[in-house]
């Protein structure tokens, strides 16, 4: 929907980008602070509250105007945001027998519910009959997970123990794990955001360009939980490394090259993009000596990684305003995924000293 949100409002490619950007930067300005919130205050309460927070933000979208497009998501986004960096803090302090299956849950819920939204935006607005009434609609599963919340928030009066580890700035392994994060999130967000419309472009109907695009996202499902599984089980992860980027550059470069095979390049892209996440959540577990340099670890690269994934989707709008066409942007999109590989080769080798 986003070419009808910037026609019907009249912003730039480039301020249609910061509609992601802005929840981005949450994320990475939360993601280091995530310990620290959750050992001051019950997980759940915060939870229900930010539940409530996304409710409002998502809802004030629906009143058509820039002011509230921007101000909602970005009320929304601090609230998501806080959301993802406090579920783990819960799932290791309440749950700690079943923390593998949950955070698998919780993965798998994430992926599920951007696939949904994605196969549905375009029959939603054709049922509203407006682009901000579809957004707003999104308010209502926020306002259930509040009352899901409810109960628990009730009678949660503790905060829970999350481990604080020191951020490892001056480890090449730390910088390694941030950087890949970063650019593979950089790559995914500025994919979500834009493919829709760059496959309309070549002349790919609405309808059909948003549900290619939430197939990518579902196809995401398997390899995000196949290559943690895999990456254990190995010394190193060249080879897993390797064929990430292989699939994520040879799906973008596949619909820059040949569009009209864009179900076949929507599937590589999806197991590239889903690997990519799966391996980079799950670096900072594998490499970390204890739950204290895990906690460390996975706050620098959330934190890093979400500040560098927040410039992506403005990047590309921007050439796209440059160049008038989506040639560059694609070629921008495929140096993303490309340069995973170098970002990521320390952290693949083992446990690097």
């Amino acid at each position: 929907m986003l070419a009808d949100v910037r026609d019907d409002l009249g912003l730039s490619a480039t301020a249609a980008g910061l509609l992601t950007t802005g929840p981005l930067l949450c994320l990475g300005v939360l993601a280091p602070l995530g310990p620290r919130i959750a050992r001051r205050y019950p997980v759940e309460r915060l939870l229900m509250a930010a539940a409530l927070a996304t409710a409002v933000g998502t809802a004030a979208r629906g009143i058509k105007g820039v002011a509230p497009l921007y101000a909602g998501t970005l009320l929304a986004g601090v609230a998501i945001a806080l959301s993802q960096v406090v579920v783990p803090a819960l799932v290791r302090a309440r749950a700690p027998a079943r923390a593998g299956v949950l955070t698998g849950a919780y993965s798998t819920s994430l992926v599920f519910g951007a696939t949904l939204a994605t196969f549905v935006a375009v029959p939603l607005e054709d049922l509203f009959g407006d682009w901000p009434a579809t957004l707003a609609i999104w308010a209502v599963p926020a306002v259930a997970a509040a009352a899901a919340w409810l109960p628990l928030a009730a009678h949660a009066h503790d905060p829970v123990p999350a481990p604080v580890g020191t951020p490892p700035w001056r480890s090449k392994l730390g910088w390694s794990i941030a950087l890949f994060m970063g650019l593979q999130s950089m790559c995914f967000f500025s994919t979500v955001s834009w493919l829709p419309e760059i496959l309309h472009a070549n002349g790919i109907g609405k309808g059909y360009a948003g549900f290619l695009t939430g197939l990518t996202q579902l196809i995401q499902v398997i390899p995000a939980f196949a290559i943690p599984i895999l990456a254990a089980r190995t010394r190193h992860q060249y080879g897993l490394l390797a064929a990430i980027v292989a699939c994520t550059s040879a799906g973008e470069l596949g619909v820059l090259l040949a569009p009209g095979a864009a179900l076949l390049w929507m599937v590589v892209l999806g197991f590239g993009q889903g690997g990519s996440l799966g391996l980079g959540i799950f670096f900072p577990v594998l490499r970390g000596r204890g739950p204290a340099e895990v906690a460390s670890l996975t706050a620098m690269s959330m934190g890093v990684g979400y500040l560098i994934a927040s410039t992506g989707p403005a990047l590309v709008g921007a050439v796209r305003d440059a160049s008038g066409g989506w040639t560059w942007p694609l070629i921008v999109l495929l140096v993303m995924g490309l340069v995973q590989g170098p970002a990521g080769l320390y952290a693949a080798k083992g446990r690097p000293t």
